[in-house]
């Protein structure tokens, strides 16, 4: 059997019918939102940004749908990125391998993507930005020091792009379970893998990935 054939049937076994997957975490409407995920979804654990998300959203009755620039105007407010963190959200964690602020990698993100030509401001120019071709805002995101590839993933899955994946460590766990010790896949063959089997179970590619991670995760 190939690598593909042992996934999907693992896959089968383990996840049982695509029809009874949770649905991802989505916010359709709020870039502000992705954004926050996205940063505090980093090598972090899934209470810490539910606990974030809550706390922007007690404050912003508009969270739901506020923009990049939204963010970043109540940054501005709460003082900067730094008071932000401190006095809004409570959690003063570092972006992975760095000394930076999450909300600091988070405002020069958004300030980045609103400066293009064509400006990425809301989750519809997202969206557009992800998947007309263009590699312009995803460029833009992985330049913030603290952000790589799996930020850029949280963040457009986020949006709503049902055909990213993100080979974060739960991912990458279950594919070294079902798959032979002497051929565990490299991240991107682990998201061309998870591509494929959504392909052949008729499923999205970010809703496997979905599950995969609630199958793996201790909380579960």
């Amino acid at each position: 059997m190939t690598d593909l054939d042992l996934l999907v049937t693992a896959i089968a076994e383990d996840l049982g019918d695509p029809s009874a997957w949770r649905a991802p975490i989505e916010f359709r409407d709020s870039l502000a939102l992705c954004a926050l995920n996205s940063a505090y979804s980093l090598r972090a654990s899934s209470a810490a940004g539910t606990n974030v998300l809550a706390r922007y959203r007690a404050l912003r009755p508009t969270a739901d749908t506020d923009s990049g620039p939204d963010l970043m105007k109540v940054m501005d407010s709460a003082g900067g990125p730094a008071d932000f963190a401190r006095d809004v959200l409570h959690n003063e964690s570092k972006l992975p391998g760095t000394n930076r602020l999450r909300p600091e990698g988070i405002y020069e993100g958004l300030s980045r993507l609103a400066a293009l030509d064509t400006a990425v401001t809301s989750t519809e120019h997202l969206r557009t930005a992800a998947t007309n071709g263009s590699t312009s805002a995803k460029t833009a995101w992985l330049s913030v020091n603290g952000f790589g590839t799996l930020a850029w993933s949280y963040l457009i899955m986020n949006a709503g792009v049902s055909t990213e994946t993100k080979p974060d460590v739960m991912v990458q766990r279950y594919l070294a379970r079902v798959l032979p010790d002497d051929n565990r896949p490299t991240p991107a063959r682990t998201r061309q893998l998870l591509q494929l089997a959504a392909t052949k179970l008729a499923a999205e590619p970010r809703d496997l990935d979905r599950a995969i991670w609630l199958y793996e995760s201790p909380s579960k």
